[in-house]
């Protein structure tokens, strides 16, 4: 697997207990790190493939909302005009 270096600031606080645990259990940080990350991102990908779709589909109605009152938005704008 291609290795690439990701730098990442962390409170000083999380940082301790990061290192304090990997102490303790005798687990290097990577190892903790990267499983950290690829748990954090396994979770949250169906979070934001529901926003994705959600977005998606509320663009056609949206669509649809800005055409209904296309016709609304014009005759406004010719009395702010006059």
């Amino acid at each position: 697997m291609e290795q690439k270096k990701l730098s990442v600031q962390v409170d000083g606080n999380l940082s301790r207990e990061v290192e304090a645990y990997c102490s303790m259990y005798a687990i290097d940080t990577q190892q903790v790190i990267e499983s950290a990350l690829s748990e954090y991102l396994e979770q949250h990908q169906p979070l934001m493939e529901e926003l994705i779709e959600g977005y998606t589909e509320m663009a056609s109605i949206n669509s649809e909302i800005c055409q209904e009152f296309s016709a609304s938005e014009c005759e406004a704008y010719l009395h702010i005009v006059k």
